[in-house]
């Protein structure tokens, strides 16, 4: 690969894959995963803020969530969307790591 070449979805450089691009059955990029495993990682900070009487079925939700996301990215990225929302709603401060 020529130096400064971008590496597209399908792993080839992004100029071979346009064709399919912006079709619903096209794979996410590399910054979909990366923005999707960071939201993962604040939901479980988020969740861990909770109280614990929350926190635990949340946790749940959140493993059956991060489970989705490996069988279908896309959908399981939406419903990490609005479970980010409500956990939000729940909590002020999440704590850092």
């Amino acid at each position: 690969m020529a130096s400064g070449g971008a590496v597209g979805p399908g792993g080839g450089p992004e100029g071979a894959s346009e064709a399919g691009s912006g079709a619903p059955d096209a794979p996410p990029g590399a910054e979909f995963y990366l923005d999707l495993a960071r939201r993962l990682r604040e939901a479980h900070r988020r969740a861990e803020a909770l109280p614990e009487g929350v926190r635990i079925p949340v946790i749940r939700r959140l493993l059956t969530v991060t489970e989705a996301v490996k069988r279908d990215p896309v959908r399981g990225s939406e419903r990490l969307d609005r479970m980010l929302e409500e956990i939000s709603s729940q909590v002020d401060d999440p704590p850092t790591r």
